[in-house]
């Protein structure tokens, strides 16, 4: 399965492997202070596996000294995740190349560095923690939609329904009969049982069949340190589609505000059946009950 964390800050490590640093890109103004400094390196964590000495290739420290002016530290990691903080470790559960890059803010202008890391292997975690409640591991799993007040609920900012929200048990019927199922070696299923609700034809029953897709778990990875899961495209009889659960105008990403052995609150961006969230999308709450 694969997944992607940031954890925690890590301290300074005596065994520096793999290790990356140069002079920042320094950028100022006339008439400003004199602009920051920054001593910036990443390299792979050090590990010691049956007492022999190694790395961890898919634990990245990254460590910015900065002068005494900067007042604001950033991080882009190149998987969707930052950091504000000068010193910092980030896991990578995907293999691929991913861009690094530092800002170090100050009032005399701004200190910028940029390089890449190459992950070789994908990581395979245990199934346990979210994994383990959204899949049910040995013992599958299947969601469907719960009859609160509220199951579908939209509004301009996560978690709000100012815009629309079900009234408790009110969804049609080839809505409550619609199946999710997540299984722990990634593989993502959406049985509707014939028929789906189409927003994009007047809220219609739209019958189509759809076959098993993937979806990706990260952890930790949500604007407030969420897990989320972004599912792929899914494929029909007569046209490939964006992957999405619970409504089609909603995902492929989905924030889990909430996950229990029986209960999974999720939160997504409003789409276009394109995979694009536009400007000025609003967020959808979803709630599922397990079956």
């Amino acid at each position: 399965m694969n997944l992607t964390n940031i954890s925690l800050v890590a301290a300074g490590a005596a065994l520096l492997l793999a290790a990356v640093g140069c002079d920042p890109y320094l950028e100022t103004s006339p008439g400003l202070p004199d602009p920051p400094s920054a001593d910036v390196q990443w390299y792979f964590l050090p590990d010691t596996v049956d007492g022999v000495v190694g790395i961890d290739s898919n634990r990245v420290v990254v460590e910015a000294e900065a002068s005494e002016d900067v007042f604001i530290h950033l991080w882009n990691f190149g998987n969707g995740q930052i950091s504000n903080d000068p010193v910092d470790t980030v896991v990578y559960y995907v293999e691929g190349m991913y861009g690094i890059s530092y800002q170090g803010h100050a009032e005399g202008g701004m200190a910028y560095f940029a390089d890449s890391v190459n992950i070789e292997k994908t990581l395979e975690l245990p199934c346990e923690g979210t994994l383990a409640l959204l899949t049910g591991c040995d013992n599958p799993k299947t969601w469907k939609f719960g009859s609160d007040a509220g199951a579908i609920a939209i509004g301009p900012e996560p978690g709000s329904s100012e815009w629309y929200a079900s009234p408790a048990g009110a969804l049609v019927d080839f809505q409550y009969d619609d199946r999710w199922m997540f299984t722990e070696d990634g593989e993502y299923v959406y049985n509707n049982n014939g028929g789906t609700m189409n927003p994009f034809d007047g809220y219609i029953e739209t019958l189509m069949t759809v076959q098993p897709s993937t979806y990706m778990l990260e952890l930790a990875a949500g604007p407030n340190g969420e897990d989320l899961f972004t599912v792929g495209g899914l494929t029909t009889e007569v046209s490939e589609i964006c992957g999405w659960m619970g409504v089609w105008d909603s995902g492929p990403t989905y924030t889990i505000t909430e996950i229990t052995e029986d209960r999974l609150v999720l939160s997504a961006l409003q789409q276009g059946g394109d995979c694009i969230n536009p400007v000025g999308s609003g967020y959808f709450t979803l709630i599922f009950t397990a079956e």
